[in-house]
């Protein structure tokens, strides 16, 4: 997902609906936060309605219907009653068009679970990880691109308490972790700094940072009673 084109075919597999539960999870977590893959879904959007605008209506074969209405345990004779086709003629063009609606239609960004969001990006600016967090101090972090590192090595979250960086969990290589801030840290989750060091895949040792700093940063609101982004 770091490099633009490979960004740009995944949003095309996204609006066609290809990519499996977990890659599409990975991809609406970082549409959520990227307005360049927003806009990229939106082109792809409005591509695939022209192509579709283009395709010729084609009739079904006749014995489709009867089809149709053997697997539903229709009665025979009521396929033959040009009353019931009109109406479920009728019913299926506004099934049919209320997909379209649907489908089509501009849709925000996926809302992600949480209030709080931290984009935890790696030294080139890309995104590596997407840190979510709730009021209650629940954080769910999906992995996006952390990219290579050393063998043995990982990520691992810091939380400032005090000056203090209190560890939070190693970061996950693929898919997601979800991790839980003690009780009394949530009333600093707001304000507090955040930090990602690389250190020893088992954490780091004595509890105290000691690699270089991948990123640092604060929790950002993305949601409340008022406000979606």
């Amino acid at each position: 997902m770091s490099d633009p084109e490979a960004r740009d075919l995944a949003a095309g597999e996204y609006v066609l609906g290809t990519l499996d539960r977990d890659q599409c999870a990975e991809f609406e977590a970082l549409l959520a936060v990227s307005s360049d893959l927003q806009r990229s879904v939106d082109a792809w959007r409005e591509h695939l309605q022209l192509l579709n605008q283009q395709l010729e209506a084609v009739s079904p074969p006749s014995r489709l219907w009867a089809d149709i209405a053997s697997r539903l345990g229709l009665r025979t004779g009521l396929i033959h009653r040009l009353g019931f086709w009109r109406a479920f003629s009728g019913f299926a063009t506004a099934a049919a068009l209320a997909l379209a609606t649907i489908a089509l239609a501009p849709r925000e960004p996926p809302m992600m679970p949480g209030e709080y969001v931290f984009v935890i990006n790696q030294p080139s600016g890309q995104p590596g990880w997407i840190l979510n967090a709730t009021l209650d101090g629940k954080m769910m972090v999906q992995a996006v691109a952390p990219g290579p590192m050393p063998s043995g090595k990982g990520g691992e979250l810091w939380m400032m308490e005090n000056g203090t960086p209190i560890s939070l969990g190693m970061l996950p290589i693929h898919g997601q972790a979800t991790m839980q801030l003690p009780a009394k840290m949530l009333g600093l989750m707001k304000t507090a700094d955040f930090a990602v060091s690389m250190e020893p895949s088992a954490g780091a040792p004595g509890g105290k940072p000691s690699g270089p700093v991948i990123d640092e940063g604060k929790l950002v609101q993305i949601r409340n009673s008022t406000v979606s982004l």
